[in-house]
C-alpha cells in the first residue's frame, strides 16, 4: 500500500523534491512505499545532494543497528519502557 505523507512529494516528473522532503520521505523510501514518480525524485535529489546521501546512510545503519538488538540483551530497568 502506498501512503500518503504531508511532505506533498513533487506532482510532475520536471519538480524538484527538496531536503525537507527527503527527510520526510525516507521511512517511505527505505520501505518501498514511495509511488514510482516520488521515489524517482527522491532518487534524483540524491544524486545531487551529498548531505541527504550522508542523512540517508545514517538512517539506513540506525536502523539496521536497532533491528539487531535483541530482547533478551536490554537490561531489565530499560524493558519497562
Amino acid at each position: 500500500m502506498v501512503r500518503q505523507t504531508s511532505a506533498q512529494p513533487p506532482r510532475s516528473k520536471n519538480a524538484k523534491i527538496t531536503c525537507q522532503q527527503i527527510t520526510a520521505l525516507i521511512l517511505d523510501y527505505v520501505t518501498g512505499e514511495l509511488d514510482a514518480e516520488t521515489a524517482l525524485a527522491f532518487k534524483a535529489h540524491l544524486r545531487e545532494c551529498p548531505d541527504c546521501i550522508a542523512f540517508l546512510g545514517t538512517y539506513q545503519k540506525t536502523v539496521q543497528a536497532a533491528r539487531s538488538l535483541r530482547y533478551e540483551s536490554i537490561p531489565l530497568e530499560m524493558r519497562r519502557w
